[in-house]
């Protein structure tokens, strides 16, 4: 018997404590670093809690890394366990949030389909459970246990906050390093092909003055290299107005961090050198 009483006592004494542990933490919205790290942690413990098969402790996971950092995957997700454990309302919510985090999502379509399909079974348990409740009438002492039951079986929803960054953006701002990358390389070419131009420019022009036959070959060979420069440098200019458009149109997206990118301009051996990097 005391083995017994040691036992419960040493399980109602660590309950709490794992109640704390599985409280989301609020973190000041400035501290906007410290949100999205901890917003990956809790999303790797909802991904372990639902392949473990607690789909309920994944729920909750899942819904405090979407208030810490909103993230189109977390909202699918979430959703996604919610609709498997049976929490309807829950997954509705979930997916609208994704739709709203993604909005140029390739399976909206098929995200949409789904959401009227969980509101109608919303609607037909909403009827088979007003019949019901209006025909039976429970004395008061079977009905205070029975609400408090359902009460607590019930899942309840987690409001999930909405995040204004769509999931395209990352697609956008991959493109538009990528067409400013492009933009560098015209306009390095565009240079190389300028000063060719110039040095046979400025040898006809000295053949020219000494009377050396052929000098006024060095000024044709030169031409093909002075307008290819100047188509070079117009399209270059173009594509960094196309990368710069692509970059600032919308801001990165929620959840994982990334890596903020970055153009350095780095003095070389020849000259000078533009480098980017980022995490796309």
């Amino acid at each position: 018997m005391r083995a017994v009483l040691l036992l419960t006592a040493f399980a109602l004494a660590s309950g709490p404590i794992v109640a704390r542990a599985e409280t989301c933490p609020e973190v000041p919205d400035e501290e906007v670093a410290l949100r999205r790290s901890m917003a990956k942690e809790w999303f790797a413990k909802a991904e372990e809690a639902e392949a473990g098969g607690d789909r309920q402790g994944a729920i909750r996971r899942y819904a405090c890394s979407l208030g810490l950092a909103p993230h189109p995957s977390t909202a699918y997700n979430l959703g996604t366990v919610a609709e498997k454990s049976g929490d309807l309302s829950m997954a509705v919510d979930g997916f609208r949030t994704y739709l709203k985090l993604a909005p140029e999502a390739t399976d909206r379509p098929a995200i949409e389909a789904r959401i009227v399909a969980l509101e109608a079974k919303i609607s037909e348990l909403r009827k088979e459970i007003g019949p019901k409740t209006a025909t039976e009438t429970p004395s008061p002492a079977a009905a205070g246990p029975a609400s408090a039951t359902s009460a607590s079986a019930a899942p309840t929803a987690t409001p999930v906050p909405a995040g204004p960054p769509p999931d395209g953006a990352r697609g956008r701002h991959r493109a538009g390093w990528i067409t400013g990358a492009g933009s560098v390389a015209l306009l390095g070419t565009g240079i190389v092909f300028n000063l060719v131009a110039r040095s046979k420019m400025s040898t006809c022009f000295s053949q020219y003055k000494a009377g050396t036959p052929g000098a006024l070959d060095r000024c044709d060979e030169a031409r093909p290299f002075a307008y290819g420069s100047y188509a070079l440098f117009g399209v270059a200019a173009a594509a960094g107005i196309v990368g710069a458009a692509l970059l600032l149109w919308t801001p990165d997206s929620g959840g994982a961090p990334e890596e903020a990118p970055e153009i350095a301009l780095v003095p070389t051996s020849g000259g000078a050198a533009f480098v980017a990097s980022g995490h796309f």
